[in-house]
């Protein structure tokens, strides 16, 4: 037991905080790499997926054609609507724009079918996804695009930042996240290429892009699919959304849970890039940031059944099972009791373990065989 307990707890700390650590340090061995400063004019299509954006599709229509365009990119945007029942066609189409196409679905294909279906359509050099509800930074068409001209790029992924409600505890500790995630992009950026990109903002040369399985988190197999067809995946911090976080902790529990079941399925279809022989840097960066990362709720529930079996032994791992007690008693406490929250690290632990807790129930999914397809968004 003891050796289960040092060997779990190991590779908890290798992927939280050994993993970025060895990742930084060799970013500052290697040196940033180069970003071209131009890049010659393409045609650009925004791909806006969208079921029941009423309230935000105008915002976002208007957003995308007034970013900034200084190369002078042949830009258009598509909609296409997955089954909306409210007025999300009626609005996108009362704009009036000749760049502007509006489809809709045969009744509702849920997101991964809209996506198909749009995606036979386009014929641009460069296709941006972009989550409608994701309202961009001006200058994210030219930062995303400028990477485009080092034609061993396939694919930019942009950043996330939080909408963080002073009284917002889980918006500021996914906030916390985040800063933490982009942080090591950026590092793994300029090593051997990002390991995947997010689908509030990301772009890929339309050649590299296909169908989408079901039941397959889209960003993240896009992606990935682009380093697989021999190209590298950048990150670019200068291309920025903003979001907003839901405060119930049930509603954030099943986001987590279907990204996971999602993820883990498109992973497992790629596991082959997890091979740092064949891949490299990148089969160890997707190896620790997405593989071991998913089995982190493996490694705590190990650590914690190992260590409740050695209380007593001695002071040591008496207190370290105590401590590990009253962490997850504090979680379930601020889950059942929001004013908690407040207190300080309290909203942090109360993410970390409604993180793990929805990784460990995504991945008895993925086992069980379910497949997510159609669902609602998450809105705060």
């Amino acid at each position: 037991m003891v050796w289960v307990l040092i060997l779990s707890l190991a590779l908890v700390v290798y992927v939280i905080a050994g993993y970025p650590l060895l990742l930084l340090a060799l970013w500052r061995l290697k040196g940033r790499r180069a970003v071209p400063d131009s890049v010659a004019p393409m045609q650009v299509d925004f791909l806006i997926p969208a079921h029941n954006e009423a309230a935000i599709i105008k915002a976002k229509i208007e957003n995308c054609f007034a970013l900034s365009n200084s190369f002078g990119h042949d830009l258009r945007v598509t909609v296409v609507s997955d089954g909306s029942n409210d007025a999300t066609v009626e609005i996108a189409r009362s704009i009036d724009d000749p760049r502007l196409t509006v489809t809709e679905t045969p009744g509702r294909l849920g997101k991964l079918g809209a996506l198909n279906m749009a995606l036979e359509r386009l014929t641009g050099d460069v296709v941006v996804f972009s989550d409608a509800n994701a309202l961009l930074s001006h200058s994210t068409l030219d930062a995303l695009s400028r990477h485009f001209a080092d034609p061993k790029v396939g694919g930019v992924c942009g950043q996330i930042t939080i909408d963080e409600d002073e009284d917002g505890a889980i918006a500021k500790a996914d906030g916390a996240y985040w800063r933490y995630d982009q942080a090591l992009k950026r590092a793994e950026s300029d090593l051997g290429g990002t390991v995947s990109a997010q689908g509030s903002i990301y772009a890929i040369r339309r050649q590299l892009t296909g169908p989408i399985p079901p039941g397959v988190a889209d960003d993240f197999l896009m992606s990935v699919r682009v380093v697989d067809q021999g190209y590298r995946l950048a990150f670019e911090p200068r291309a920025t959304t903003r979001e907003a976080v839901t405060e119930r902790a049930g509603d954030e529990m099943a986001r987590r849970i279907r990204s996971t079941e999602m993820g883990w399925r498109g992973l497992m279809m790629m596991r082959h890039l997890m091979n740092p022989l064949a891949t490299g840097l990148y089969g160890w960066q997707l190896l620790s940031h997405k593989g071991l990362r998913r089995l982190v709720p493996l490694f705590l529930t190990l650590a914690f059944v190992a260590n409740l079996f050695l209380i007593g032994q001695n002071w040591a791992l008496t207190v370290l099972g105590l401590g590990q007690i009253a962490f997850y008693v504090l979680a379930a406490l601020a889950w059942a009791v929001p004013p908690l929250r407040r207190l300080p690290g309290v909203g942090k632990v109360l993410f970390f373990v409604l993180g793990n807790l929805g990784m460990a129930l995504g991945l008895v999914a993925y086992l069980r065989g379910r497949k997510s397809s159609v669902w609602t968004p998450v809105r705060a």
